[in-house]
């Protein structure tokens, strides 16, 4: 979508801020409305969102006051009043439904606007398919590993070139358990269950010694080695220089 005289002229922010303004919450709402267009898709795609918000908090937020509601539609007035972490949890959810918000469109347009309103966020790539505006994935599921994630800015050049390449590699299928395990830390961190994060971090770091021990045909015991065993293995076989040893044993 090409940018106004006055953001094309607008000076680049001096600071990035790391919360959702109103303005960026108003303008993410009229992006999906576009993308999503025809009145029954956008009610479909509203009562997915609330299913899937409600089921993840057990409620909706709310203004205390009526006089401060701004919409009559519970899930557009939670996402006006709610955490900025709970407006980027609403926006990552916004690919997660089977309604198409949109892809990689929204997820452009979207980027834009934190950019804009120089907030320092920003949503990784849309892998999913490419259906018309508006249209319902029947039976979805899209790989989570596909969907676009919220990362800060400041993060992007790790993201780029460690986050992104790990996780494409954890799609193959030998890795199955430990993307399922790196997944379930992803989804613990982002509802703030932090020692759960990373206990299943340290579930898919140790499924992974194990699958490269199996590929390898390297001898351990998968019921008695823990972690710190299968380092050792996996350095006594030259996977790894002798300083990550120690590291790699404290995962």
């Amino acid at each position: 979508m090409p940018s106004v005289f006055s953001q094309r002229n607008a000076p680049p922010p001096s600071q990035l801020r790391y919360d959702v303004p109103e303005v960026v919450r108003s303008r993410v709402l009229a992006i999906l409305d576009h993308h999503i267009r025809d009145e029954r898709s956008m009610r479909m795609f509203l009562s997915q969102m609330e299913d899937l918000l409600s089921r993840q908090y057990g409620h909706l937020r709310a203004p205390g006051y009526e006089a401060a509601r701004q919409s009559s539609i519970p899930v557009i007035e939670h996402f006006h009043c709610c955490t900025h972490e709970e407006a980027l949890d609403f926006i990552e959810a916004c690919f997660q439904l089977s309604v198409q918000c949109g892809g990689q469109h929204v997820v452009d347009e979207i980027n834009a606007a934190f950019r804009q309103e120089g907030v320092g966020y920003e949503l990784t790539k849309f892998h999913g398919p490419a259906t018309a505006k508006g249209s319902v994935i029947i039976g979805r599921k899209i790989a989570p590993d596909q969907l676009p994630r919220i990362v800060r800015v400041d993060d992007q050049a790790a993201h780029s070139a460690m986050v992104a390449p790990a996780l494409v590699l954890l799609t193959n299928p030998i890795f199955a358990v430990a993307n399922a395990e790196i997944l379930k830390a992803f989804a613990d961190h982002r509802s703030g269950r932090h020692e759960d994060a990373i206990t299943s971090c340290g579930s898919a770091f140790e499924s992974v010694l194990k699958t490269l021990c199996d590929q390898k045909k390297w001898a351990y015991d998968r019921d008695k080695d823990t972690c710190s065993k299968l380092v050792e293995i996996c350095h006594a076989n030259g996977l790894f220089p002798s300083f990550y040893v120690e590291l790699f044993k404290r995962v």
